[in-house]
């Protein structure tokens, strides 16, 4: 296992496979960040071999054996909502996990836009599954980080990091590869110090 590859692993969190065989071997990221776009596509490219296409908030990548290789490690499932955490994942060293959370956070996480003024101040995680939401969650929780409880809310899974030191702790661990979400996740950290 590699860091990267678990980071991968949670952002695909935002992407979709359409595999039709013989035909098409896709792999698709929306992201309304395009420098985010352009870290997976190094991944990608690196780790499997891709060559991948960006236009406006949409990376494609083709290839039938990388997409083969790909749906086997991440274990996608359709729809979402039956996409369990990868096996793999499951069985990794804390700092190998802690990469796979990051790479979900930076595709499914949250936090304000302007969390200096904002009134509620947090950290979230949205997935559709619950099971990959679970796993995130015992995992900050036995790294000291108390979230919220699982709601159901918006057609999602959510639970959120609200306390002040479970923030700043979330915030020294991660790994966020988001320009934006790195960039507001600093200016909360301030704001509840």
């Amino acid at each position: 296992m590699t860091a990267k590859l678990c980071y991968l692993l949670g952002a695909l969190r935002d992407g979709s496979f359409d595999v039709r065989q013989g035909k098409n071997y896709e792999l698709r990221i929306y992201q309304d960040e395009p420098k985010w776009l352009l870290e997976i596509a190094a991944i990608l490219s690196e780790l499997f071999g891709f060559r991948t296409r960006i236009r406006g908030n949409l990376l494609r990548a083709n290839g039938r054996k990388p997409v083969g290789a790909l749906l086997a490690i991440s274990e996608y499932k359709k729809p979402q909502g039956d996409w369990p955490t990868p096996a793999i994942i499951k069985s990794s060293l804390d700092d190998e996990v802690w990469w796979y959370v990051s790479g979900f956070w930076d595709a499914e996480g949250g936090l304000p836009w302007k969390p200096e003024c904002a009134t509620q101040r947090y950290i979230s995680f949205d997935q559709k599954n619950k099971e990959t939401l679970i796993f995130i969650r015992n995992f900050l929780c036995k790294c000291g980080i108390m979230p919220t409880n699982l709601t159901y809310t918006g057609g999602v899974w959510q639970f959120r990091i609200t306390r002040r030191e479970s923030m700043i702790k979330f915030a020294g661990k991660i790994h966020s590869l988001h320009e934006s979400k790195k960039d507001r996740l600093a200016r909360l950290v301030v704001a509840v110090s």
